[in-house]
């Protein structure tokens, strides 16, 4: 088979992978209840899983970690969907605990890891079971996000120029990461235009959210470059992992969360 078949045959793989995933995530989200808690909670699972996958297992003993981190992460999904954002907190924390008392050595890893992974995906929950317009969070949240990949990308490709940080994810460049954060805050007024919060408060929550989406994008090409992998996992055909399609909604949910509870 030709290059430019082969290029064609894994850009159609990707744009089905996407369509797929696109049409779970909103059959879920729009279901709502224990269908988005359910949806939610196997992702904290396969998120984890790639996590510690990338960790090896020579630096994790046995599977129990795993499980440690599994359990902590879908009772705090769980605890914050029926009781609220504290009862999920105190979850990741003993889980935190356990993995401590278990594994001194590697504690830092799992325990990072769970934090991390699970939080994001409480604040997910958190984001969608606002009283007001929950669904509309989440679309603003996810979609804000991709432009901005989609804006860093484009402007990336034309402009060039100077890199980013060069040390942790070669590709990127100071004009992409302008790039994105111009393309949010285009969208972020146009969403105070036509949704319900107001134009300069879109405007802001959308930069932020564009900025904390590269932070987290940057944050798992430098935990990549530590563990010497490419990808996240192959889980998803022509994308790799879930982690590598999730790194900046997971940063960009927990602080558009802390952002709407001080609201």
């Amino acid at each position: 088979m030709s290059g430019k078949a082969n290029k064609f045959l894994d850009l159609g793989t990707r744009v089905l992978s996407a369509i797929v995933m696109i049409a779970i995530s909103v059959a879920a989200f729009w279901l709502g209840g224990y269908w988005a808690i359910g949806f939610i909670g196997v992702g904290a699972l396969v998120l984890l899983w790639e996590f510690h996958k990338m960790l090896r297992q020579e630096e994790v003993r046995g599977k129990i970690d795993l499980a440690i981190m599994g359990s902590s992460a879908v009772v705090s999904i769980y605890a914050t969907f029926s009781y609220g954002w504290i009862y999920g907190a105190a979850a990741l924390i003993i889980g935190a605990a356990a993995l401590y008392k278990r594994d001194h050595e590697n504690w830092f890893w799992l325990s990072s890891g769970l934090l991390y992974i699970g939080a994001s995906m409480t604040a997910m929950l958190m984001i969608f079971l606002s009283p007001e317009h929950g669904l509309f969070d989440v679309f603003w949240v996810v979609l804000i996000v991709a432009l901005t990949d989609i804006g860093g990308y484009f402007a990336g490709r034309i402009i060039g120029g100077p890199k980013l940080w060069p040390a942790v994810s070669p590709k990127k460049t100071w004009a992409g990461t302008i790039g994105g954060w111009c393309l949010a805050i285009i969208a972020g007024v146009l969403l105070g235009w036509f949704g319900p919060e107001p134009v300069l408060r879109s405007l802001v929550i959308s930069f932020v959210i564009a900025v904390a989406s590269q932070l987290g994008d940057l944050l798992e090409s430098w935990l990549k470059r530590q563990k010497d992998v490419k990808d996240s996992s192959d889980i998803i055909p022509g994308h790799g992992g879930l982690m590598d399609r999730l790194d900046g909604v997971m940063a960009a949910a927990l602080v558009f969360a802390f952002i709407q509870g001080l609201s």
